[in-house]
């Protein structure tokens, strides 16, 4: 596992672009508002945000659903694409990691793919946090919905409990996702 320390500078200064596969799962801890909420309610995950990595021609990139990062002024919160260099640019993360799928990589390309169409499509993201709507999607839902479409589950059934206003009683969290014993990490930096 490669891992550094944030030199408060560059994030991705070890990133293992060589070891990067479509379909691994990458997680951070954003430093926004809505981040450290989450973090607030989650006891046992130090991640905030996750998405999906995807080869878009020769550049690395990050598909995931996400709130208050607008690209051009009139955008609007949806799933997007970053490269991962961006994904996890100091001013979005203080935190982050590279987990390996255990998936074949015809699925893993079949769930890349269908995460792409659904950038094209401009799914917004869910502020509702309603996993009942596929039309719209938070983060960790997005990651939910692509894994339900080939057969597994990738929360293994589990959920969190946040009981605040703006959420409802149950859903699921980085943590949910994490915890998968499938998943290998190979890269963090904090």
């Amino acid at each position: 596992m490669y891992s550094c320390s944030k030199n408060g500078k560059n994030n991705n200064a070890a990133i293992p672009y060589s070891k990067l596969c479509n379909g691994d799962i990458v997680f951070r801890r954003g430093i926004s508002f809505s981040s450290n909420i989450i973090l607030s309610k989650s006891n046992d995950c130090l991640y905030s945000h996750i998405g999906i990595v995807y080869k878009k021609d020769t550049t690395w990139c990050v598909i995931h659903a996400v709130n208050d990062e607008p690209e051009f002024d009139g955008d609007f919160d949806r799933i997007k694409i970053d490269k991962i260099e961006d994904f996890f640019a100091p001013e979005r993360a203080s935190a982050g990691a590279i987990y390996h799928s255990w998936l074949e990589d015809s699925i893993s390309k079949y769930i890349t793919n269908n995460a792409f169409q659904m950038v094209q499509d401009s799914v917004h993201f869910d502020a509702n946090f309603d996993l009942n709507d596929s039309k719209q999607m938070y983060c960790t839902e997005f990651i939910y919905y692509l894994y339900n479409t080939v057969g597994y589950d990738i929360t293994e059934g589990r959920r969190t409990k946040v009981g605040v206003l703006c959420f409802p009683d149950e859903i699921i969290f980085p943590g949910d996702i994490q915890k998968n014993k499938k998943l290998r990490i190979y890269f963090e930096f904090q």
